[in-house]
């Protein structure tokens, strides 16, 4: 008896807000029952599996939620795949953006000179009032600079971050920068963890999350240069629950709510953190199909299995969420299908309904009002 498959978990609804806690009973694409007045921009030409599985997950979360989900890029190719599937009473959009972004072009090169693709087309309609957010599944660094573009960031931001909800043994976390930014410095740091603290406040219902930053070990002092220089910016901030540095088995273990480092080190802890878990339970279901008993045992033990990939898997998570821009960017996977799409449309929408943007927005006015009013370095 075969390992069951790698299962796909829905986000918790809208109703409530994320928990810290894993979820007793995750269930795929339950409806819930937003707001009907969101209006959401898709990039249904981003992906490896754009447009047929972008546009399936939009009239799928459109059909649960009956907000509107504007489709950005080829007409053409988005109304041939529309036609696939009954979407009366749906309002799915098409904005036409002539331009693509091949795999061989560079990006931020590309998004620059061709400023008609689905990222920038989709991002001025959300700058014109006429959508809430937008959301793609493109290239990290394409979204990036046309979100710098477009939206160009909050007054006192000194760097937009990747940030996304991560497991934990004891839930979830919020980590960045997810890989937005490889090269920082410690002030940007510093502004993230008031940022992500936010983002925490909101997704884990977490009055005052405590913030670390990631680190080579667990003692002050800890870190390169530039993770030393932001514990010493942080040793004279008094207005935040820092608990100072944690090594990966600490972020692991949930020794803290939100874990900030540079996008570099942060992109590489993720990825890094995925493919161990799927080694080990590549390696597990090896094991189990070598010995005769094992087999037998699976059956048992399935909704173990599929409880404990349930917290694991960060897809169900839906997409990450590009912070300190004048404007609602989230992220999904590169390789996401329709039910991935689903969850990053979910997700972008909480945060519409949260007001995450303002939030981002008054909490830097806030830094920067103490700041003037005190010694305190602005960050």
């Amino acid at each position: 008896m075969p390992l069951p498959p790698l299962p796909s978990f829905s986000l918790p609804s809208f109703s409530r807000p994320f928990s810290s806690a894993p979820a007793a009973d995750p269930s795929p694409l339950s409806p819930s029952s937003p707001s009907p007045s969101v209006r959401l921009v898709l990039d249904a030409m981003g992906g490896d599996y754009a447009p047929e599985e972008t546009v399936a997950g939009a009239v799928q979360y459109a059909r649960a939620t009956g907000h509107t989900v504007f489709l950005a890029g080829d007409e053409a190719r988005i109304r041939q795949e529309l036609a696939r599937y009954d979407t009366t009473g749906l309002e799915l959009p098409i904005v036409h953006a002539p331009d693509a972004i091949h795999m061989d072009e560079k990006p931020a090169i590309a998004v620059r000179r061709k400023k008609d693709n689905a990222m920038v087309v989709g991002m001025r309609l959300v700058k014109a009032g006429e959508a809430d957010a937008f959301c793609s599944v493109g290239n990290t660094g394409a979204v990036l600079t046309a979100g710098h573009m477009v939206f160009r960031r909050i007054r006192g931001v000194h760097r937009a971050v990747l940030t996304l909800p991560f497991p934990n043994l004891r839930g979830l976390h919020i980590f960045g920068d997810a890989g937005a930014n490889a090269d920082c410095r410690p002030e940007w740091l510093v502004q993230w963890t008031y940022m992500l603290s936010i983002y925490a406040q909101v997704l884990l219902e977490i009055p005052e999350p405590r913030v670390a930053f990631l680190a080579n070990g667990e003692e002050a002092g800890k870190g390169n240069r530039v993770v030393q220089m932001a514990q010493a910016l942080m040793a004279r901030r008094n207005h935040i629950h820092y608990v100072g540095v944690v090594e990966p088995k600490e972020m692991m273990n949930g020794h803290a709510d939100v874990v900030v480092t540079d996008g570099f080190t942060g992109n590489i802890a993720m990825k890094q953190s995925e493919a161990v878990a799927n080694l080990i339970f590549k390696l597990l279901k090896q094991e189990i199909m070598a010995r005769s008993r094992a087999k037998v045992g699976v059956a048992l033990a399935r909704p173990a299995f599929q409880a404990t990939l349930a917290r694991l898997d960060n897809r169900e998570f839906g997409a990450a969420l590009l912070l300190g821009l004048n404007g609602l960017v989230t992220l999904a996977h590169g390789r996401s299908k329709r039910d991935d799409i689903y969850h990053a449309l979910k997700t972008t929408a909480f945060l519409v309904e949260a007001d995450m943007l303002n939030r981002t927005r008054h909490e830097i006015e806030r830094l920067l009002l103490i700041a003037s009013q005190t010694q305190e370095e602005p960050v």
